[in-house]
């Protein structure tokens, strides 16, 4: 089988095959790597030649548009990343490739950044963070996590690993997931039509879903006056989840006390995005899930599996569904 990894300079370094992972990946899976022959591109520079006879594909960034004629014989297309919306419509996909996400990669980092920002958020830190750059002395008293009620809107991987540290906390744990598949850490698991139901109990909401056509700003002014007033709110999926300017309404307006949001719409925000000021909201520059040391050795792991299992004719993992686009 040939494998073709395509890097791409303008990405951050997180997200960048390196040959020494690549070598440590293969010494954990000697079956995979006696069957296989790997090519190395960078910026397109020897995509042309390498993509008419790749089988498989490890990348980020490449010329999607034009793949059915540029890898006539692609099976697998392996990509550096949860999420698939960066590449909508998925109508570029030719018949016969299966598309393959990282899902899971992220989970370690990811859970225990949620952890943190409910940690800030009950603390009342972006508040607190707020006042300081007020140069206002604004004491906060707070209570601990136990007891508190969590929202999880998209209980997948990372989902389940926020609601096992939440549990671990004393807190109980409300999700959605489309399936509504029982999760052992989560108390209640409902369907996506719940979510207007659930809303008001909850003192904190975690959006960790998808970014599709459906859930484009699935966070609004509705949404956000439906929960308890002070709750706090964290997004470190996709910015286009949550309508800007409706959170910095319930922001300003007391609705929530605080927000930690690891991701924006759009995304990066231009200098003069007005949110930028926004009271008691911490922006971090969508860095909470990715592990510098361990998400590309994770990732490796999931395709190497995969490969494994399609030499076996077994089923795939981490699969993308064109129909849901996730």
């Amino acid at each position: 089988m040939h494998i073709h990894i395509e890097n791409a300079s303008s990405l951050m370094p997180v997200f960048i095959v390196r040959p020494d992972q690549y070598e440590k990946a293969l010494a954990r899976h000697p079956d995979v790597a006696g069957r296989i022959r790997t090519t190395w591109g960078k910026d397109g520079d020897i995509y042309a030649r390498e993509a008419r006879t790749a089988d498989a594909m490890i990348t980020y960034r490449f010329p999607h548009q034009s793949l059915a004629q540029d890898a006539p014989n692609l099976k697998l297309l392996q990509i550096l990343g949860a999420g698939v919306d960066y590449l909508l419509p998925l109508d570029w996909v030719p018949p016969g490739v299966t598309v393959l996400t990282n899902s899971g990669a992220h989970v370690p980092k990811a859970s225990q950044s949620a952890l943190m920002a409910l940690l800030m958020l009950n603390a009342r830190l972006p508040e607190l963070n707020w006042s300081q750059r007020n140069r206002e002395w604004n004491r906060i008293f707070t209570s601990t996590l136990e007891g508190r009620t969590l929202l999880i809107v998209g209980v997948g991987a990372i989902g389940a690993g926020a609601a096992k540290y939440a549990k671990e906390f004393g807190m109980t744990v409300l999700g959605i997931r489309r399936s509504a598949q029982p999760q052992p850490h989560v108390d209640e698991m409902h369907g996506p039509d719940a979510l207007h139901a659930l809303l008001p109990r909850a003192d904190f909401v975690l959006a960790n879903t998808a970014l599709t056509p459906e859930t484009h700003f699935m966070f609004g002014s509705k949404e956000f006056g439906l929960m308890r007033k002070g709750a706090g709110f964290v997004n470190m999926s996709r910015g286009g989840l949550v309508d800007p300017a409706a959170l910095d309404e319930a922001l300003r307006g007391g609705q929530l006390s605080g927000a930690v949001i690891d991701v924006t719409y759009p995304e990066p925000p231009p200098k003069d995005w007005p949110y930028w000021e926004t009271p008691n909201l911490l922006i971090t520059p969508h860095v909470l899930s990715d592990d510098i040391e361990n998400y590309v050795p994770r990732t490796l792991d999931l395709f190497f599996n995969n490969i494994r299992s399609h030499f076996e004719g077994k089923p795939l993992t981490n699969r993308v569904d064109l129909d849901r686009a996730y």
